[in-house]
């Protein structure tokens, strides 16, 4: 199970955290898992000021946590990276949940 968590208010980006293998299918063919890994590390990757976050990319885990002031260009790729993630869980939801804080 891939477990997502986001942390923001309407106004203020705080982190995106995503730990877990959805293990919806062999390692190697498992599509949930390279869908999640393509719209998280394809966004960061995406990212205009990466000094401005704290990130971390391990196999089966990643955080994305601001530690200062988020532009409108990173605003607009994280809610991105969200809507993506979303799309993902609605037709996998037995493999990928998201939680807002």
């Amino acid at each position: 199970m891939i477990k997502i968590k986001i942390s923001k208010t309407d106004t203020k980006f705080n982190s995106l955290e995503v730990k877990g293998h959805a293990n919806s299918a062999e390692y190697g063919k498992d599509l949930v898992c390279a869908a999640t890994s393509a719209v998280v590390i394809g966004g960061i990757n995406n990212i205009e000021n990466p000094k401005g976050f704290e990130i971390e990319v391990k196999s089966g885990y990643v955080k994305l946590e601001a530690i200062e002031e988020v532009s409108a260009h990173d605003a607009i790729v994280i809610e991105t990276i969200i809507c993506g993630l979303k799309t993902i869980q609605e037709e996998n939801n037995d493999f990928i949940t998201i939680k807002a804080e």
